[in-house]
């Protein structure tokens, strides 16, 4: 499991655990207010934000090209995309702003992100372990049987294997789907050497077929999936969701929920 559902809301657990990292922060930083200067509880609580936002500005700017198609999805935080050295640079500078004047107390700041990393890294691995331990197999790319929408004949997802591959789940119905879909197929047609399949849960093909006389570009490797076998083998929690496998099959990482074209751009670059 990559998510946490709650109601049509996907919560990726890498974001949940941002936030958790982001309160122990400020919780030690509190700690070290009480005993040494009340100045670091207020610092504790910013110096997160500060890091966001920079972690943010990093990614965009690295990543402009791709955001100049669309300027307002340099607001689409949702979607993901930031920078964790950008991150550490911008804490690093708000600090050396916040503590200009009492520059000893600088010495205190190494504290709380040192406590919040080692709850990160403990997390993480109680996160992999809980991910890959109950089902080893979905570290790998699926055999698993769909079938074309063009004639109904069966494919097996593992013949993909030798080429990178992006899995797309999704479903007519579900909003982000849809939203993403006509720039997955842009990318799609520009990157030849990745074989990019999108795997439609649960619907008949006049469902998917009248969405797919809507996109502005066609759409290759769209199969059904009637039994929802991706969703029930990967554990997947909601749609849009994203797996990316390199050319031996070995799956490189997943996003849960909509993508950008920035954040898709950064996955092809693992996989090939």
């Amino acid at each position: 499991m990559d998510a946490v559902k709650l109601g049509p809301f996907l919560l990726p657990l890498g974001r949940l655990l941002v936030l958790l990292v982001l309160v122990i922060l400020g919780l030690v930083a509190d700690l070290l207010a009480r005993r040494v200067d009340k100045r670091l509880s207020a610092w504790g609580w910013n110096v997160g934000i500060a890091g966001l936002a920079a972690a943010r500005i990093g990614f965009v700017l690295t990543h402009f090209s791709d955001y100049s198609r669309d300027l307002l999805g340099i607001f689409y935080v949702w979607q993901g995309g930031f920078s964790v050295w950008w991150g550490i640079l911008g804490g690093a500078v708000y600090s050396l702003w916040f503590f200009r004047r009492e520059r000893r107390l600088l010495r205190f700041t190494l504290v709380p992100p040192a406590v919040a990393g080692l709850v990160w890294l403990g997390a993480n691995a109680v996160v992999a372990h809980l991910q890959t331990a109950p089902r080893a197999e979905s570290a790998s790319l699926p055999a698993l049987t769909l079938y074309r929408i063009e004639d109904g004949s069966s494919v097996d997802l593992g013949s993909f294997k030798g080429r990178p591959v992006v899995l797309n789940v999704w479903a007519t119905w579900c909003p982000p789907c849809r939203r993403e879909m006509p720039m997955m197929a842009e990318v799609a047609q520009q990157n030849p050497g990745v074989v990019f399949v999108f795997a439609d849960q649960g619907e008949g093909p006049e469902t998917v077929r009248a969405f797919l006389n809507t996109l502005p570009q066609k759409l290759s490797n769209v199969l059904l999936d009637p039994q929802q076998a991706v969703s029930r083998t990967q554990q997947i929690v909601g749609f849009p969701t994203t797996f990316f496998y390199d050319a031996s099959g070995k799956r490189v990482g997943i996003q849960t929920g909509e993508v950008s074209r920035a954040v898709l751009s950064d996955y092809l670059r693992r996989i090939q």
